[in-house]
């Protein structure tokens, strides 16, 4: 057998290609590096470079809080006057089940179609929160009637005192005689009622109806979800444009003109970094027509902020707005910027270098940030070196106020001051200096606010109110996240009108705050490579959002030599050679402490780290690997490293065990000798480097496999061994198809297996290893499975089909982990089906050597045709199938959606970018259950609701080696999410988990009778 492979080098430290820190180009034409440079910024640098700027004396410092609690003060005196959602607000915050409840409720209940579900959903959520803390407390008895959803008919019913003395009765009799159905129709109008207070108006002529009667300028939000599909963007794009007109139309009787904002998210479907070029193409073009009408028409329209990720491109697009010959002399382009960003001041200060050189005003809304808690979590589960925003809200208070006095001190930017917050309206009243500005307050919040400051401050400007509009369908997830930011513990909306609360307490000058803390990050809050603490260090990941790392690391991928190498599969010679090597090895090697082997683990993972641009480049010229899932598989084996590493020196300590007195029982564990490590091609780097560190770990000596399609990974990653310090002999490879791993396993040297590949393959492993003379050798396998996912009518469909997609075509589908078989419920089948069918559209189906690529090639001609053949048998049912440029279609499958009728239809695992599609009626998702976990497989399972008794009843009836709720179900962490299956799935025990070790290692007891020695001093020594 000839492979051709790439040739590369054997590594050195003399020859390790550094990452440059920069390019010289800049993404944009105008200079974006500050603002890399300030992402990149530790939290503390960026704290004390933002208090240099800030040069307040104290007398303005102490105005600025004397001001502010006067402000609260007046606010307390009058909190009968405030507005239902600062009530409700105020009563129900994240430290309350009750509030995480209702929001729960209504994020989900108007979404969903059919009765039972909803009924299920209100079952639940009425009976996990404690209401009784809530009930009476406040003075509104709308707020207290809200509280039990007795709205019914728009007539608020009083409460007895007999409610409030045992509610939990109350609440189950009310059920009783009133009805599951009668209590959900309740609730429904209780949650629009709530919307109503939120939402300015369900369309853009209702919204300008209010504004007008209320004299009020706006900026208007068109309410929903980012665009999934082209027809959404469409849709979103026609209702801007209608706005815009309509926006127009009242401007002209109105003495305080409302403008718009527009989120790009939902102007394209694939507004991603990765999707740059795309982005800047279609979505460049879209914007560039949108603003030219409001220019025509002369509303200003705000390019609203999104995740972090997303800032470079938002720029980018920006920029090219600015420049437009067409916009030349319009100043009603306006961006927002984000306090709680460490980019933030110099995002300010790019704003005025571009208007600058634009001549233009560009008007600049000042928010403190929307997506706190998804930033930190998507900074973790990336492996980045830092957050990209700040921890503390003191923190993000001084950037906030940092950003504003650049503002304030530009000549180009007319500050649009975004705050619910006392200190935050005093300070910009101080701060101004003459400088014309606006207040802007989320409709329905700061009302009361607002009102006292109107009357307080001779010099308030106007306020402009930021007004969603839109169907109340529409704004659920858009409320929730609302009310989860202001009604968090911390927030100032959340606390100012609270009595107990001494004043001092909340307000409070954030220099002052966060010098006493020493500009230090929140101690709860750990930086992302330090997630899993002192056990072992997060592996490196890279920010897609950042062109300098993603161009930087591209280039030195791209820079490394290709060349062509012939290798034979190892003879029947080489395989004895390596086993008579590794036998030699073993005895120092199973000497070797578990500190020791833990160190050479660190060390190999360093170098993994150091060497990723290497791997990223082999993974993808000969596994197909696109950018993001090199990346990815880099990183696991590092982690697979560093966690056995921890796991050796934790778990293979000598234990003393419990006994009687007079002896001491003592139980080790030691390797068992030659372990054959057999890779599959899917996961090349990853899977191989893992069963090879665990059983280094656990004392062994290794002769590993790559597989037969990746050798060129497996020799390079073996290289990297010796580098790290193994012991010459302790690791051999070879090479060949299934045939060499047949033998390898027939060894009489062969003291372990770790496959991962067919069940077939693990099968005819297991009857070799049963027919061999000697001890009972220990295999662990792990084999595929038909993975299925459960969805109910309660999710957000545009979250699950998210999910569904990363779950069944990343990767082009070759994962052991990929979702096969979708069960949706047949209440939402068609709006999921449509949805699904228009956002895989979108994919981009091509070469994995082009960043954007979505789905890459599938591993060899021989796999492709197995694919096509059973695409071919189930053509008729087939909903939709990937349209394949021709000069892919001999290397890549179509990703395809089938229907079936059963979930018996899908008997086996097809190894590719290929869904099966079933439908159930919501009265049988039991049997559906039932039916999954009689397929055999017990892999990796996912399930979608909003109801989270249901999720774990699916989860625990499938029992499944990995389940998965509210999210995709492919990259299992190691260490977090052990990896690995049962039944038709695997043996056990799960890869980067804490027994995997202990299957490799032999165990041993060593039993001293000290007392036949002398007797036992310890207990003769005891004092009465």
């Amino acid at each position: 057998m000839v492979i051709s492979w790439i040739k590369l080098p054997k590594l050195s430290d003399t020859n390790v290609v550094k990452l440059p820190g920069h390019v010289s180009t800049p993404i944009v034409q105008l200079n974006i590096n500050a603002i890399t440079s300030a992402g990149r910024a530790s939290e503390e640098q960026a704290l004390r470079t933002l208090r240099k700027t800030l040069t307040l004396t104290d007398e303005v410092r102490g105005s600025i809080v004397s001001d502010a609690q006067h402000l609260v003060k007046e606010c307390r005196k009058h909190s009968h006057e405030r507005s239902f959602l600062d009530q409700f607000l105020a009563e129900y915050g994240l430290s309350s089940s009750a509030g995480v409840a209702l929001m729960c409720i209504s994020e989900a209940l108007l979404r969903i179609p059919d009765e039972r579900t909803a009924d299920a959903l209100l079952s639940e959520r009425l009976s996990t929160a404690d209401w009784a803390e809530h009930l009476g407390h406040s003075d509104s008895l709308f707020l207290n009637a809200s509280t039990w959803a007795l709205l019914l008919t728009g007539k608020v019913m009083s409460l007895q005192p007999s409610i409030t003395q045992n509610v939990t009765d109350w609440l189950a009799s009310l059920v009783a005689n009133v009805g599951e159905t009668a209590i959900r129709a309740a609730m429904a109008h209780a949650v629009r009622i709530l919307g109503n207070e939120f939402v300015f108006g369900p369309t853009i002529e209702n919204a300008l109806n209010r504004a007008q009667r209320l004299g009020t300028a706006c900026s208007f939000d068109m309410l929903g979800e980012g665009a999934r599909t082209t027809r959404a963007a469409d849709e979103y794009f026609d209702a801007y444009v209608t706005a815009l007109k309509a926006i127009a139309e009242a401007n002209k009787d109105a003495s305080n003109p409302s403008g718009m904002s527009v989120k790009l998210s939902a102007l394209h479907p694939r507004y991603e970094p990765l999707q740059r070029k795309r982005v800047l193409r279609e979505l460049g073009a879209r914007m560039h027509e949108l603003v030219a009408l409001a220019a025509d028409v002369d509303v200003q329209v705000s390019i609203d902020a999104e995740e972090a990720n997303r800032l470079e491109l938002s720029l980018e697009i920006f920029e090219g707005l600015a420049r437009s010959k067409a916009l030349r002399d319009w100043n009603g382009l306006g961006f927002v910027v984000q306090a709680y960003s460490k980019r933030s001041y110099a995002v300010v200060d790019w704003l005025e270098d571009l208007a600058s050189l634009t001549n233009r005003t560009i008007p600049v809304r000042l928010v403190k940030g929307a997506y706190w808690d998804a930033e930190i979590k998507a900074a973790q589960v990336d492996g980045l070196p830092g957050y990209p925003v700040f921890t503390r809200k003191a923190s993000t208070d001084l950037a906030w106020l940092a950003a504003l006095r650049h503002l304030f001190a530009s000549e180009h930017l007319y500050a649009q001051v975004a705050t619910h917050n006392a200190y935050s309206i005093a300070a910009a009243l101080r701060l101004a200096n003459g400088q014309r500005f606006e207040f802007q307050r989320l409709h329905g919040m700061g009302e009361l606010l607002y009102s006292h400051a109107q009357t307080y401050f001779d010099d308030m400007p106007q306020v402009r109110v930021y007004a969603p509009v839109g169907e109340f369908r529409n704004l659920l997830s858009y409320l929730v996240r609302r009310l989860l930011e202001n009604g968090a513990n911390a927030s100032f909306v959340n606390r100012f009108l609270d009595d107990q609360l001494p004043i001092e307490d909340v307000v409070q000058d954030p220099i002052e705050v966060v010098e006493r803390r020493q500009f230090g990050s929140h101690p709860q809050i750990p930086l992302p490579p330090d997630l899993y603490g002192e056990s072992r260090k997060n592996s490196v990941g890279i920010d897609l959002g950042d062109r300098h790392m993603v161009e930087g690391i591209l280039a030195v991928v791209n820079s490394v030599s290709v060349g062509s190498l012939q290798a034979k599969a190892s003879s029947e010679t080489e395989i004895a050679r390596s086993f008579e090597k590794a036998a030699q090895a073993f005895s120092e090697w199973s000497r070797t402490s578990a500190p020791e082997r833990r160190q050479i683990l660190e060390r190999y993972a360093e170098l993994l780290e150091r060497h990723r641009a290497q791997f990223i480049r082999l993974l993808r010229d000969e596994a197909g690997k696109t950018l993001t899932d090199a990346v990815a598989e880099v990183r696991e084996a590092a982690d697979f490293c560093r966690y056995y590493g921890a796991e050796c020196e934790r778990r293979f300590k000598p234990e003393t065990l419990s006994g009687p007195t007079g002896e001491v029982n003592v139980l080790s564990y030691r390797g068992r000798g030659v372990v054959v490590c057999i890779a599959p091609w899917n996961f090349p780097l990853a899977i191989f480097v893992g069963q090879v560190a665990a059983a280094l770990a656990a004392g062994n000596v290794v002769i590993a496999k790559p597989a037969e399609q990746t050798p060129m990974v497996g020799r390079y990653a073996i290289e990297l061994f010796e580098d790290a310090g193994l012991p010459e002999g302790a690791l051999q490879i070879v090479y060949g198809d299934g045939t060499i791993g047949s033998q390898l396993v027939a060894h009489d040297q062969c003291a372990g297996v770790a496959f991962t590949g067919s069940f077939a393959a693990a099968k005819a492993i297991q009857r070799t290893l049963a027919d061999r003379d000697g001890p009972i050798v220990p295999l662990i396998a792990e084999t595929g499975g038909v993975n299925a996912m459960l969805i109910d009518s309660s999710v957000l469909l545009e979250q699950t089909v998210d999910d569904i997609i990363s779950s069944a075509f990343r990767s082009s589908g070759q994962r052991c982990s990929a979702l096969r078989l979708l069960c949706v419920q047949d209440d939402v089948e068609e709006a999921l089906l449509d949805m699904l069918i228009n956002a895989t559209r979108l994919l981009l189906v091509g070469d994995p050597r082009d960043e954007a690529t979505d789905v890459g090639p599938i591993i060899d001609t021989d796999a492709l045709n197995r694919i096509n053949a059973y695409i071919e048998r189930v053509h008729p049912n087939i909903v939709y199938q990937y349209e394949l440029e021709s000069s892919f279609r001999s290397t890549h499958c179509p990703p395809t959606i089938v229907q079936v009728d059963s979930i018996q239809a899908v008997r086996e695992e097809i190894f590719g970018p290929v869904l099966h599609v079933y439908s159930y009626q919501t009265a049988r998702w039991k049997e559906t259950l039932e039916s999954i976990r009689d397929t055999g497989f017990g892999l990796t399972f996912g399930v979608q609701t909003r109801i989270q008794k249901r999720a774990q009843i699916a989860a625990e009836a499938i029992g499944a080696g990995n389940s998965y709720i509210n999210r995709d179900m492919i990259g299992a962490t190691v260490g977090v999410q052990p990896f690995g299956g049962h039944g038709l799935s695997g043996t056990g025990p799960k890869a980067g988990g804490p027994n995997y070790l202990l299957r490799l290692a032999e165990e041993y007891v060593v039993t001293d009778n000290i007392v036949a020695t002398g007797g036992d001093k310890d207990l003769l020594r005891l004092e009465d």
